[in-house]
């Protein structure tokens, strides 16, 4: 990881492993973007996670694989539609 100051630096300590994966993408962002994506991917793969354990309106699906837990109808009810529209 860099020594400038992160993005994610804002994020409490329980958020830390999401703060770590998500500071490892922006540190590899101009060197390295494939390793770029995969933290970036395995930081929202943990916040998702995290958010189906602490919100009540969500309820875990059979796949828990991130597409499945991002178009769990409940999921996708609680953000804005423009979030799911797809471009042509």
């Amino acid at each position: 990881m860099g020594t400038g100051m992160s993005n994610f630096s804002f994020l409490p300590a329980e958020f830390r492993d999401i703060a770590e994966s998500a500071t490892r993408a922006e540190s590899h962002i101009m060197g390295d973007p494939r390793a770029a994506c995969f933290h970036a991917r395995f930081a929202l793969e943990s916040a998702i996670q995290w958010l189906y354990r602490h919100d009540a309106a969500l309820r875990m699906p059979y796949d828990q694989s991130l597409g499945a837990l991002l178009h769990e109808p409940c999921f996708q009810n609680l953000l804005p539609e423009a979030v799911f529209q797809k471009r042509a």
